[in-house]
């Protein structure tokens, strides 16, 4: 029996890459297999970002690219924000898209496909891994977000938040690492609100993380997209003490100016974030922090600004994101009355940051210059006057610094002490000196 052949296009973040390796694995279950090219697929799959401006623009080409070369004998299935945030209107301006999934539902993309009694069931799939290194894989442990944050269109994406079960969660943890996953990455909307939504009796962060140490051996743990609100002593000292956490914390701030902050719907001020950030250093030696700030939202002034930057100098994050504003329907942001900031203006703020950045991030790099540390080598450096390619256990895969490996050999996946000898902005240069057991 033939099986049907699917091709995928993934765009956007890694919540969605997550979603799309559902799809597939449903599809699988189905008896689905993958292909290269879309040339040779019976079914096309292209999973959607629609967050911001640039993000809708990419994913509605990416459709028009497909419906270009798109064969009479395939078929074209759309999922993902965009499809999900513009339900009505885009089946109606691209007819030629076969089927409209939204974001991911479990077991949705069988129903439309009039697949759901071929499914074996996936608990008897093992999880796919759509990432680029099979040692490291990204794990959701929410869908949606209860903030409803002045600028953001997730909410009204995809809906409010829905803790994914702990048991749920380690199952899919113990498959990745089956298959040879070093590092884990957990993500949500908001990680630090992991089971907040189910009251006290509920799960939290710390009681999940407990259960993937105690469940797996998945050397590396990783959590991103901390919000200031719910992070409290417990998580911290669990970091803290835990060789396996890794010493790291994402955690956006997008302003600090109070009256900023109050307008963007962030429920703090700057001085509790300046003593959260302090206890982390605090509580956690050595710990990395990286955080994502926005310039140009309606109403900031020129020292709105500048109390953003005296922050950033004074905490000196070892890593920094940085956005200008961009206006979303259907969000809070578009019924103030405050004044816009131009956009040539908002971007000198934007560079001013970045400017300060490659400073801060240089002198944490140069610092390290002379130590040996851990380093998880993600690559062979293919054509290159070095010869591996890897990270630190603070540097998140695909936002933050590489390793550079000039002297030794490695195995990509495997973890080695490395010499720091030079240091650049974002980038270690290192010697490999052993392999850690």
């Amino acid at each position: 029996m033939k099986h049907p052949r699917i091709f995928t296009a993934q765009l956007g973040c890694a919540k969605n890459q997550v979603d799309a390796e559902h799809l597939l694995t449903e599809l699988y279950s189905a008896g689905f297999a993958s292909v290269s090219s879309p040339e040779k697929a019976d079914y096309i799959l292209i999973n959607t970002c629609g967050f911001i401006e640039a993000a809708k623009e990419e994913s509605i080409n990416a459709i028009l690219s497909f419906i270009q070369i798109k064969k009479t004998s395939q078929k074209l299935i759309v999922s993902g924000c965009l499809s999900g945030r513009y339900k009505e209107e885009l089946p109606k301006e691209m007819p030629e898209v076969d089927y409209w999934l939204g974001t991911y539902e479990p077991g949705k993309i069988l129903q439309v496909l009039g697949l759901g009694e071929k499914s074996s069931g996936t608990e008897n799939i093992r999880r796919l891994n759509l990432g680029e290194f099979p040692h490291h894989a990204y794990l959701k442990i929410a869908e949606g977000c209860d903030r409803r944050c002045a600028f953001c269109a997730i909410p009204n994406i995809r809906g409010k938040q829905i803790s994914f079960s702990i048991e749920s969660i380690v199952e899919e943890a113990k498959q990745l690492e089956e298959q040879g996953v070093k590092e884990l990455t957990l993500i949500a909307q908001d990680t630090t609100f992991y089971g907040h939504e189910q009251g006290n009796k509920g799960p939290n962060l710390v009681k999940l993380l407990k259960a993937i140490l105690r469940e797996t051996n998945i050397p590396w743990i990783r959590t991103l997209y901390w919000y200031p609100q719910f992070i409290d002593d417990e998580l911290l000292d669990l970091m803290a003490k835990e060789p396996r956490l890794c010493k790291y914390i994402d955690m956006p701030i997008q302003h600090a100016n109070d009256n900023v902050l109050k307008r963007m719907r962030r429920h703090y001020t700057q001085k509790t974030l300046r003593e959260m950030l302090q206890k982390m250093r605090d509580k956690i030696p050595g710990v990395t922090l990286r955080t994502t700030v926005l310039v140009g939202f309606p109403g900031e002034t020129q020292e709105d600004f500048e109390e953003l930057m005296d922050l950033i100098q004074n905490v000196r994050f070892e890593h920094l994101g940085g956005f200008v504003f961009s206006p979303e329907e259907g969000t809070p942001a578009m019924k103030l009355e405050d004044a816009p900031v131009p956009e040539d203006l908002a971007r000198a703020r934007l560079d001013a940051i970045n400017d300060i950045q490659e400073e801060i991030s240089l002198e944490a790099n140069e610092a390290l210059i002379g130590t040996e540390v851990p380093v998880l080598i993600d690559e062979v450096a293919e054509e290159s006057d070095y010869h591996f390619i890897g990270r630190t256990e603070g540097n998140s895969l695909d936002a933050d610094d590489i390793v550079k490996i000039v002297e030794g050999d490695a195995t990509p996946g495997e973890f080695y002490l490395v010499k720091i000898v030079d240091a650049e902005p974002h980038e270690l240069i290192g010697k490999i000196v052993a392999k850690i057991e």
